[in-house]
């Protein structure tokens, strides 16, 4: 019995001696109590932390000569990945950049603000391991996907400088390249920010036709009285006069004027105002008659009376009126490459003062007046242009002139400074190839009227019209300007027209004998393709 349960025993142990084998530490010896092995729970492997949006990863090699650059933008991050393993680092200006060691062998990098930077790393010995420049500047990702979302088409590249971007790339037109400046200039702290290097695909040309076209309308009326008179009673003597001075007009424009004096002499007197001065031709009558015996006896009368009496009578009446038409028509013409700026000005230059030295020599600087034209066109998609353009007629006038001394004491002679008188527009518009658009126009009407008198005298019902005078002025201005601008390309020589084709000067036998200044002779095969001018163009010699 006990052999059989000792083998019993034996049996039951040997089948759990595998099982057991494998939680032992060592050979089954003795007595042992045996725990059922407990189950092994696997848990998943951590996910590996969050890299930051946007990052870069830079892989050191310390094959080189230690020292590596980072272009960080502003609010991202790097990552720095070294060969061995990093004890410590040290970041010269944490405001800028800041570094954050995740691992002995990697580094995160964080842009803070605009500026520059650099971080140095060391190893377990205190080596210097590396020293990494760190430049943060302005995101240009964001601006890359922005333009790219924008323009498709456009091939644009972005590069952040500090505080500015640099586009560079080639775009379709010079629409998409402000289109693309603007949209840039939203991204840093002032347009100038931004320097636009894109260039054009195909650039196209555009001329600008502009027509300016005022006509004037004038009436100027002047009439008044002048007196002179003298009394003489003996003991005292009383004067009564008055002269018209026409203030509106600053004068007598012309016209004439016919006086009377006591001593029965009258003077008519024929002025002819011009831009030089008044031409006066005075034509006297005695009495209204050509005989001399008359004229003598009247002079001697007159004379007596005027000796006897002390008495003298004199009165001139001066009227003049004008009716003025002006009208001008200009019509410059320019083409520029679309995106570029253009001036064109057909006029002259006059000297303006601009200051005077303690010796009386004056400093002049010329001033342009004429036609004047400058625009820059900007053809958009779908072949619109948008133009920024800027159109001046201006002349010489007396209004506004004014005459400055050049020397001191009275010795030195006097600069007369002309006026100006100008017509300019400047704006901004966008119409289609060929289209016409009336951008500035104005009307203007301005009427002036001064009566001068003698106070107390005027109201008299028919003696007042003596001691009074009237000037008057009525003005009338129309003026539009008009713009068309074409899209133009390259054409032959021969396909095109001047003013001199056929244009031949006289020569000396028809100019003495037939009093000819020119002749037109047939012009050559091909030089009058383009479409002629009509109704009467041409050369007017007077």
């Amino acid at each position: 019995m006990i052999r059989r349960s000792l083998s019993a025993s034996l049996a039951a142990a040997l089948a759990l001696a595998p099982a057991a084998g494998a939680l032992a530490d060592g050979p089954v010896g003795g007595t042992h109590t045996y725990r059922p092995a407990a189950a092994v729970v696997r848990r998943p492997a951590p996910p590996p932390m969050a890299e930051p949006v946007g990052e870069q990863v830079l892989r050191v090699d310390l094959t080189t000569d230690g020292a590596r650059a980072l272009n960080l933008p502003r609010g991202k991050s790097a990552i720095v990945e070294l060969p061995v393993d990093v004890r410590d680092m040290l970041v010269t200006n944490p405001q800028i950049a800041d570094a954050v060691l995740r691992s002995p062998r990697r580094i995160y990098v964080l842009g803070m603000n605009q500026g520059s930077t650099d971080a140095v790393f060391f190893d377990a010995a205190g080596r210097k391991i590396l020293t990494l420049d760190i430049r943060v500047g302005q995101d240009a990702d964001a601006l890359q996907d922005t333009l790219r979302r924008v323009l498709p088409n456009a091939d644009i590249r972005v590069e952040a400088m500090r505080d500015s971007v640099i586009l560079t790339g080639v775009v379709a037109n010079a629409g998409e390249s402000n289109m693309a400046s603007q949209i840039a200039s939203r991204f840093v702290s002032s347009p100038d920010n931004v320097f636009n290097m894109l260039s054009i695909a195909g650039k196209d040309q555009v001329m600008l036709k502009v027509r300016i076209v005022e006509v004037q309308r004038n009436v100027i009326k002047q009439l008044g009285v002048s007196t002179d008179i003298l009394v003489n009673d003996g003991l005292k003597s009383y004067s009564l006069g008055r002269a018209n001075t026409f203030g509106i007009n600053g004068g007598q424009m012309g016209g004439a004027d016919l006086c009377y004096n006591r001593n029965g002499a009258r003077t008519s007197n024929v002025n002819d105002s011009n831009t030089t001065g008044n031409q006066t031709q005075t034509v006297t009558t005695n009495g209204g008659t050509t005989n001399t015996v008359t004229s003598v006896l009247q002079s001697v009368a007159a004379t007596a009376y005027k000796t006897a009496t002390g008495s003298n009578t004199g009165a001139c009446v001066e009227a003049f009126e004008r009716a003025g038409l002006v009208r001008t028509l200009a019509e410059p013409n320019l083409t520029v490459v679309s995106g570029e700026a253009g001036k064109f000005l057909v006029g002259g230059e006059f000297p303006v003062p601009t200051g005077q030295d303690t010796t009386g020599r004056v400093t002049i600087e010329f001033k342009p007046y004429g036609v004047g034209l400058g625009y820059t066109p900007m053809v958009l998609s779908g072949g619109r242009i948008s133009l920024k353009l800027s159109t001046e007629v201006s002349e010489l006038t007396s209004l506004g002139a004014f005459t400055l001394s050049t020397g001191s004491g009275g010795s030195g002679s006097n600069l007369s400074v002309p006026g100006l008188s100008v017509r300019r527009a400047e704006t901004t518009v966008e119409l289609p190839s060929g289209g016409s658009l009336m951008i500035a126009g104005l009307l203007q009407q301005q009427t002036k009227q001064n009566i001068d008198s003698l106070p107390g005298m005027t109201s008299l019902p028919i003696l007042g019209s003596l001691f009074r005078s009237r000037d008057y002025l009525n003005g009338e201005t129309e003026l539009v300007v008009i713009i068309t601008p074409y899209i133009v390309d390259a054409t032959k020589p021969q396909n095109l027209q001047t003013p001199a084709d056929g244009l031949q000067v006289a020569g000396d036998m028809s100019t003495v004998l037939l009093g000819r200044l020119n002749k037109v002779i047939k012009a050559p095969e091909g030089a009058n393709l383009g479409r002629a001018y009509q109704g009467p163009v041409g050369y007017v010699i007077d």
